[in-house]
C-alpha cells in the first residue's frame, strides 16, 4: 500500500511539473502578446473603440459555432469539485482569441480568467490522459495555479488562489504539492519567455499604533468596494440576459453603448486592464475620486454583456485608485494606501484571504506582509461573503457576519 501511494505521489510530482511548464509557456505567450496589444489599443483608442462590438460578436460566434458548453470559470470550479466534465483544450483557443480581440478593441476587461481557464484546460486534459486515480481533478487545480502564476508572476499567491476559490477556503492537503510545484514551474517557464512581474511601489512605514485603525478602516472600505464589484457583476449579467435573449444582439448593442460611454469618460481612461490607473495611483499621477467605481462599473457591464477576459487586473486598478483616493482622509501616504487597496479589493471580490495577502507581499515586498494581512482580513469580512465568480456561500459563517448580512444586505441575499 505504501509503495503504491509513493508511486502515485511521484507520478503527481512529475505530472505537476509537466503541467506547470506547459501552462506557463502557453500563458507566457498569451501574456506577452497581450502586453503588446494593450499599449497599441491605448494609442489608437479613438479609432479602435468604435469597433468594440465586433469583438463581442466574434466571441459570441466562436462559442456558438465551436463551443461545447463547458466554458467559463463556473465549469472549472464544477470540474474541480467532481461535478462537471471540465474544460476542453479548445478553450485555450477561445480564450486567446476572445481576450486578445476584446483588448485590441478597448474593452474594459482583465486577463486572469483566460489564463486560469487555459491552465485548467491543459491540466485537466493531461489528467484525463494518464491512468492515475483522481489525476484529472488534481491536475486541473494545479493548472489553475499555473495559469495565474504565469500571468502575474506570483507563485505563492497563485497556489493559494487556486485552492481558495475552488474549494471555498478549504485547503485540501492532497492538492498542496501538485499545485505548488505547478505554480513555481509555470512562473519559471513564463520568465524564460520574458514575462516580468508588476514592480509595485510602496514605502514601508515605521510602526505606529495609530496606523492600525487606519489600516483597518481602509480594509473595511476596500471590502465594501469588493462587495460592490461582486454585486454589480451579477446585476449586469442578469440585466443583459433578461433584456435581450439573443446573445449576438445583446453583445452588439452593449458594445455600442459601452464604446460611447468609454469615449466620453476621459477619452478611454477606463478601457483595457487599468494598468495606467495603477501607475497613477502608485506614482502620484492624476487621479479622480470616482476612478475606482467607474472601473468597476465598466468591467462588470462589459463582462455581463458577454465579453471575456477576467476581472482581477481591473480589481487591482480599482483597489489601487480607491486606496490612493482615501489616503489623504486617513492620513497615510498614497503609495502605501494604494498597495493595500491593490490586494484588499482583490481579496474581497474573489472571497479569498490568504491569496491576496501573499500577492501583496510578493509584489510590494514581504515587509508589507503584516499590513496586507490586516487590511485583507477586514476586507474579507466586509465583503460579506460575495464573489464575482458566483461561488457557493460557506456553510459555516461567523455569527457576527451572518447578522451583518441579514441586517445590511437583503438585496445580496436575494441575488445569491
Amino acid at each position: 500500500m505504501k509503495s503504491v501511494l509513493f508511486k502515485q505521489n511521484l507520478a503527481f510530482v512529475a505530472l505537476s511539473l509537466f503541467v506547470g511548464l506547459g501552462a506557463g509557456a502557453v500563458c507566457g505567450v498569451f501574456g506577452a502578446v497581450l502586453d503588446k496589444i494593450v499599449p497599441y489599443a491605448r494609442a489608437n483608442f479613438s479609432v479602435n473603440v468604435w469597433f468594440m462590438p465586433l469583438a463581442g460578436l466574434f466571441t459570441a460566434a466562436i462559442f456558438r459555432l465551436f463551443g461545447d458548453g463547458r466554458q467559463g470559470m463556473g465549469a472549472v470550479f464544477a470540474a474541480a469539485n467532481g461535478k462537471g466534465r471540465g474544460v476542453g483544450l479548445r478553450t485555450v483557443a477561445f480564450q486567446f482569441a476572445g481576450t486578445w480581440s476584446a483588448h485590441l478593441l478597448c474593452a474594459s476587461v482583465g486577463r486572469e480568467g483566460a489564463a486560469v481557464q487555459i491552465g485548467a484546460a491543459i491540466g485537466g486534459s493531461v489528467g484525463k490522459s494518464v491512468p492515475v486515480a483522481g489525476a484529472d481533478r488534481v491536475l486541473l487545480v494545479a493548472g489553475m495555479a499555473a495559469g495565474f502564476s504565469a500571468l502575474f508572476m506570483t507563485p505563492l499567491a497563485a497556489f493559494f488562489f487556486a485552492l481558495e476559490v475552488t474549494f471555498c477556503g478549504k485547503l485540501r492537503p492532497q492538492l498542496w504539492l501538485p499545485s505548488l510545484l505547478a505554480s513555481f514551474s509555470a512562473c519559471f517557464a513564463a520568465r524564460l519567455i520574458g514575462a516580468a512581474p508588476h514592480a509595485g511601489r510602496a514605502e514601508m512605514l515605521v510602526f505606529e499604533w495609530t496606523l492600525l485603525p487606519k489600516t483597518i478602516a481602509l480594509g473595511a472600505l476596500c471590502g465594501l468596494a469588493g462587495l460592490c464589484f461582486s454585486l454589480c457583476r451579477k446585476l449586469f449579467g442578469r440585466f443583459f440576459a433578461d433584456s435581450v435573449r439573443n446573445p449576438f444582439v445583446r453583445v452588439a448593442a452593449a458594445g455600442v453603448l459601452l464604446a460611447c460611454l468609454l469615449y466620453l469618460a476621459h477619452g478611454g481612461r477606463y478601457s483595457g486592464l487599468g494598468t495606467e490607473l495603477i501607475s497613477d495611483a502608485e506614482g502620484g499621477g492624476q487621479l479622480y475620486a470616482y476612478d475606482w467605481i467607474l472601473k468597476i462599473l465598466f468591467t462588470a457591464a462589459t463582462l455581463g454583456a458577454g465579453f471575456i477576459g477576467g476581472e482581477v487586473t481591473t480589481m487591482f486598478a480599482a483597489g489601487a485608485t480607491l486606496g490612493a483616493a482615501l489616503s489623504s482622509a486617513l492620513g497615510i501616504p498614497p503609495e502605501f494606501a494604494a498597495a493595500l487597496g491593490y490586494a484588499a479589493v482583490f481579496g474581497a471580490s474573489t472571497r479569498t484571504l490568504i491569496a491576496p495577502v501573499f500577492l501583496g507581499a510578493e509584489i510590494f515586498g514581504f515587509s508589507m506582509f503584516p499590513w496586507m494581512a490586516l487590511a485583507c482580513l477586514f476586507a474579507r469580512v466586509f465583503g460579506f461573503g460575495q464573489s464575482v465568480y458566483g461561488l457557493r456561500r460557506p456553510k459555516f459563517l461567523p455569527l457576527a457576519l451572518r447578522a451583518q448580512r441579514r441586517a445590511f444586505l437583503p438585496v445580496a441575499q436575494k441575488l445569491y
